[in-house]
């Protein structure tokens, strides 16, 4: 048996990571990873079957670094920290936001953010906004907040709009997040036909949260 490649997944992982954060996917390949690493191909594909899993290590991570942007204490909310945290990811690191949200790569980061979006959900259970609330109302409060956030993130992230500072986001933030609170906690439903959400029905509501979460 011939012997195990001394090259790690984690070196070739964090070489791809590594160009795509700055370069986004463009001329990430086996022969560049090769190059970079001063090897040739072999090792690569000892570790991996193809470029598109060497890829969806690149999104875990990916993922992994916005799950440390929205769990960081900003305000002292959690609940605003997890908005800010993602708007501040698409500023600081422009092209793996752009290249985690593309078609290409749906559903590997489907797959990661579940982790993001339970841990945004677990950091609400002693919050006093939320804590009369039912399931489903807070699942629509934070769904439509996420549609603002993130579409504020693309904005800022392809510079069509000014970043203005931290403290301007923040503010920002808890003004939509206030009025997306008081509108919907009394009636959740209101925009339910417009964005095909689906009322949680009783023993579904756990099953419809793991399939139907946005794509944070």
């Amino acid at each position: 048996m011939p012997p195990k490649p001394k090259l790690r997944k984690d070196d070739i992982v964090e070489i791809a990571f590594d160009h795509v954060r700055k370069y986004g996917w463009e001329g990430l390949t086996a022969r560049y990873l090769a190059e970079k690493l001063n090897t040739s191909t072999k090792p690569i594909y000892f570790h991996f079957s193809s470029m598109k899993e060497i890829e969806e290590a690149v999104v875990k991570n990916a993922m992994d670094l916005i799950l440390k942007y929205t769990t960081t204490s900003r305000t002292g909310d959690p609940w605003i920290d997890h908005s800010v945290g993602v708007v501040m990811f698409a500023v600081e690191e422009k092209h793996l936001f752009r290249s985690i949200f593309d078609e290409k790569h749906v559903e590997v980061r489907k797959k990661h953010s579940v982790q993001v979006w339970s841990t945004g959900e677990e950091s609400l259970t002693d919050h006093p906004l939320f804590k009369d609330l039912n399931d489903h109302q807070i699942e629509i409060i934070r769904r439509v907040r996420w549609i603002f956030t993130h579409g504020l993130a693309s904005l800022l992230n392809i510079s069509n709009w000014q970043f203005e500072g931290e403290e301007r986001l923040i503010q920002a933030i808890e003004r939509i997040s206030r009025a997306v609170y008081n509108e919907f906690k009394n009636d959740p439903d209101i925009l339910m036909d417009k964005i095909s959400f689906q009322k949680p029905t009783p023993g579904k509501l756990a099953d419809q949260k793991s399939r139907a979460r946005p794509n944070c």
